[in-house]
């Protein structure tokens, strides 16, 4: 599934466009990053899912999804993702 067809499926289970999104996400004043906390908010709120999600063995198959990452890579990657997604330096690759 190409990241188009994610966007129409998501705005037909949502209501909402993925611009729509995308504008919410610049027009929170303080934005979100400050609000959680700067770039540490983000490894904190990282570091507690993953920490959830390795430790949940009732749900072997969500777990599967990182079986080819350690915690600390998962917890890394999301950490990046969420700082550039929500107005933090470029971190995410």
């Amino acid at each position: 599934m190409s990241k188009y067809e994610i966007y129409d499926r998501t705005a037909a289970l949502s209501g909402i466009t993925h611009s729509q999104s995308q504008k919410a996400l610049t027009s929170l004043d303080p934005p979100l990053l400050t609000r959680i906390g700067h770039t540490s908010g983000f490894r904190t709120l990282s570091t507690l899912f993953y920490d959830r999600v390795f430790a949940d063995k009732s749900n072997p198959w969500f777990l599967g999804i990182f079986a080819t990452s350690t915690k600390s890579e998962a917890i890394d990657n999301q950490y990046r993702f969420f700082v550039q997604t929500f107005g933090g330096p470029e971190l995410y690759k």
